[in-house]
């Protein structure tokens, strides 16, 4: 019972990170539908899940309750959403949403002019900093937590879809270690894309324990409070992603 409830509270924290946004944006609206869109893609809210309410959605993203309200209009009526009235009612992830085939998807990166190279330079300049800043200054609960999730990753490497959402989460809680707010909207974008790049990738049980072991890498360095293992060892993973990437998708 407490495993799966750590596993819920790390689930909504990574959500909270995707679609927190620290400033007001000229386009808001789209905004807004981009980061629910993908908190839904990369399994933060899965098929027949409760989303936060309005209220709470307005606080998080920092935008007005009627641009919360028109992004769950459109994205209801694209079929990713449903809203249920009365006293049980909210906003639901639709239990029939299946996520875009790879086909789909590679339409849509196309159509979104996304560049390859400039979201995996983006990562790699960031999340190595992320490591070495949360050795420097995660607590001891939440590094036996980092821990944790890195051992959780390693056990669903059979799972594609379950591994990737714990992948996304462990980045995410080590941007949290950090104590730096930004960091965790600045991951939100890159993650964000990454998704949507991730998808195109056929899965390999071989990538995902080489990965899982470069996360528990990472997760013993910043346990013993080693700033600069922390970093070259989240370095190396980012490049061995990268490699992956440019050799299937470049």
């Amino acid at each position: 019972m407490e495993a799966r409830m750590n596993e819920e509270l790390r689930k909504r924290e990574s959500a909270v990170a995707l679609l927190r946004n620290p400033r007001s944006s000229a386009n808001a609206f789209e905004v807004a539908v981009e980061r629910l869109g993908s908190s839904i893609k990369m399994g933060f809210f899965a098929p027949g899940e409760q989303l936060p309410a309005e209220r709470q959605l307005s606080d998080i993203m920092n935008v007005s309750r009627t641009t919360i309200r028109e992004a769950i209009r459109v994205l209801t009526v694209q079929g990713k959403l449903e809203v249920r009235r009365g006293r049980t009612g909210g906003t639901f992830v639709s239990a029939n949403f299946k996520a875009p085939s790879a086909k789909e998807q590679h339409a849509h990166v196309q159509a979104r002019g996304t560049a390859l190279l400039e979201v995996l330079d983006h990562r790699l300049i960031v999340e190595p900093g992320i490591a070495e800043l949360a050795a420097e200054r995660a607590t001891e609960q939440m590094r036996q937590r980092i821990s944790e999730l890195a051992l959780q990753g390693s056990e669903a490497e059979d799972d594609f879809r379950s591994y990737r959402a714990l992948d996304t989460q462990f980045h995410f809680l080590l941007a949290k270690a950090t104590g730096v707010e930004r960091l965790s909207a600045i991951l939100g974008d890159i993650h964000a894309e990454l998704s949507d790049l991730m998808a195109l990738i056929p899965h390999s049980v071989e990538a995902c324990r080489h990965s899982s072991e470069q996360h528990q890498h990472i997760a013993a360095a910043i346990a013993k409070d080693k700033p600069d293992v922390a970093r070259k060892a989240m370095k190396e993973h980012v490049e061995a992603t990268t490699s992956l990437m440019k050799g299937l998708l470049g």
